[in-house]
């Protein structure tokens, strides 16, 4: 097939490497809440020109820049500058970090470790003051807590109130030194500064050997705060609760297996409205409910309504920060999101998994597997792609390529079905870790008819294996859900013949600087598309 000129410019270049799978490997994500109203997909042809892509990413780091605001030590308040900052400390908090600095004689170094000690362990400005030792001089905190903290950047070395220090370490103060002297102070700048380089590059190489990979628990909570206030309203709730397949299938493998939760203790990880908790409190067990969103006031007052709340314990919070007094029998959790993967909340499940549920326990689902089929739908296409070619006479072939980016989540109908689907992956949840969040594998497709093929389609299933086993399908052939199917368009239709068989190769990944989104990459003959879902 040719490549064409329409077809947008790649994506962001990432080193980062991807997990192949094979046909025997299970991988596993999952997540404490299930998906949010909306997400978009991006797609790229990566033979496209490359400067788009470079311009975009300068553009967007540099309004990353623009919005970087100094963050307070001991609040969520911000400033636009360090100075601003440090008189918030000081009037909101009678903290004064520059004389605290100056009476602990820190250096550059023992400054930022302290600033991101301070960052993660969160004391308070009585608590701080009264510290004995330095229990913030260890090389992790020289790992910046938050991204773009404009109070590392702040230069403590030189404060008016440490003048005698320089003095004693330097003979005079930089004003007034000799050229010699001056050269001597760039020097123990550079040193300060190659010790900090030094020390990250040992802390990224330990990471990388450990198989370290960002999760959602590496998130400032400032950064998922829009993410987790979008389940605070009902109507996201009313569309879930809607959907009987979902909902019935949850209902089903709970209370058709009521002699493995009867007595025993259940989290219900992102809990939201908490019908799944209902569920299992009527099954018999004993439940603990999380959220981190406001709605589980809402969910509170539903279990007192129906009399359950002695059978249910809430606790407000994300997962990875809250103490839970126990170990469970049984995790379940509605985590799913489109195309399974978005959200990335599958890392709470594993969480909870390795570390509140005991041993022999089981998780609702325990298995996932995620498909992809190729689908004719010219109707949508001429709507939504090559309706920008002629716009009342005017060519807005621009739009055209950053429509095609964004991928519709939509019901394909059945009669759109172009070819067989193909598993890509199967997730086993009990053995799953982070790093499975990523992988690579071949596909082959069948056309079971002739047609124009105007995208991919990817769809998946859970699946809860217990003694009366029950699936959640979201296909095509199913009963609609409210995941719908995430569909991949083309830049432009390509005709199949039936039988034909139609190979290719798909990777899925994170973000680089968002976690919860994912890039999905496919390539199909001679062409490669990249598609960004978030």
């Amino acid at each position: 097939m040719s490549k064409s000129d329409d077809e947008m410019p790649p994506l962001e270049d990432d080193p980062t490497p991807v997990h192949h799978l094979t046909p025997s490997s299970t991988q596993a994500r999952c997540a404490a809440h299930s998906t949010p109203p909306a997400t978009n997909t991006s797609a790229t042809n990566i033979d496209s020109e490359s400067s788009d892509d470079d311009e975009w990413l300068e553009m967007e780091e540099e309004g990353e820049e623009e919005k970087t605001c100094a963050t307070c030590l001991f609040c969520e308040a911000t400033e636009k500058n360090s100075t601003a900052l440090l008189a918030h400390m000081l009037d909101s908090h009678g903290f004064d970090l520059v004389q605290f600095v100056c009476n602990a004689r820190l250096d550059q170094v023992a400054y930022i470790k302290l600033v991101n000690y301070v960052r993660a362990t969160k004391p308070s400005p009585e608590e701080l003051m009264v510290l004995k030792g330095t229990p913030w001089d260890e090389a992790t905190h020289l790992t910046p807590v938050l991204k773009d903290d404009l109070l590392l950047m702040f230069d403590v070395e030189g404060l008016p109130g440490r003048q005698d220090e320089v003095e004693e370490d330097m003979g005079r103060s930089c004003e007034g030194a000799s050229r010699e002297e001056l050269t001597r102070i760039v020097l123990r700048q550079r040193e300060v500064l190659q010790r900090l380089l030094q020390a990250a590059a040992c802390l990224a190489d330990e990471k990388k050997q450990e198989g370290w990979q960002r999760t959602v628990a590496d998130r400032r909570p400032e950064e998922d705060e829009g993410y987790f206030n979008s389940y605070a309203h009902f109507d996201i709730h009313h569309e879930m609760l809607s959907d009987r397949v979902r909902t019935e299938a949850y209902r089903d493998a709970i209370l058709g297996n009521t002699e493995l939760l009867k007595g025993k203790r259940v989290l219900d990880l992102g809990c939201g409205t908490g019908i799944l908790s209902l569920f299992s409190a009527k099954a018999g067990a004993t439940v603990t409910a999380v959220d981190m969103s406001d709605v589980i006031y809402q969910a509170m007052e539903i279990a007192r309504e129906n009399k359950m709340d002695k059978a249910i314990t809430f606790s407000k919070g994300r997962l990875e920060d809250l103490e839970l007094p126990t170990k469970y029998h049984c995790i379940v959790s509605e985590w799913m999101g489109y195309f399974l993967l978005f959200e990335g909340m599958l890392d709470s499940v594993l969480y909870a998994r390795d570390h509140h549920l005991m041993p022999g326990g089981i998780l609702m689902p325990n298995r996932c597997s995620l498909h992809l089929l190729g689908i004719e739908d010219l109707e949508s296409h001429k709507k939504l792609i090559t309706f920008w070619d002629d716009v009342y006479g005017f060519k807005m072939s621009c739009l055209r390529r950053e429509v095609v980016k964004e991928a519709s989540t939509d019901v394909v109908k059945e009669h759109c079905v172009l070819t067989s689907a193909a598993q890509i992956a199967e997730f086993n949840l009990m053995t799953a870790q982070p790093s499975d969040t990523e992988f690579s594998c071949q596909f082959s497709l069948t056309a079971k008819r002739d047609g124009q093929m105007t995208g991919f389609a990817g769809y998946f299933d859970a699946h809860f294996d217990l003694p009366c086993p029950v699936t959640l399908p979201t296909g095509p052939n199913s009963t609609p859900t409210h995941w719908k199917q995430t569909i991949f368009y083309l830049p432009h239709p390509q005709s199949v013949t039936k039988g034909e068989l139609l190979s290719g190769h798909v990777s899925v990944r994170r973000k680089r600087r968002e976690v919860r989104s994912l890039e999905v990459t496919i390539t199909w003959g001679d062409q490669t598309f990249r598609y960004l879902v978030e």
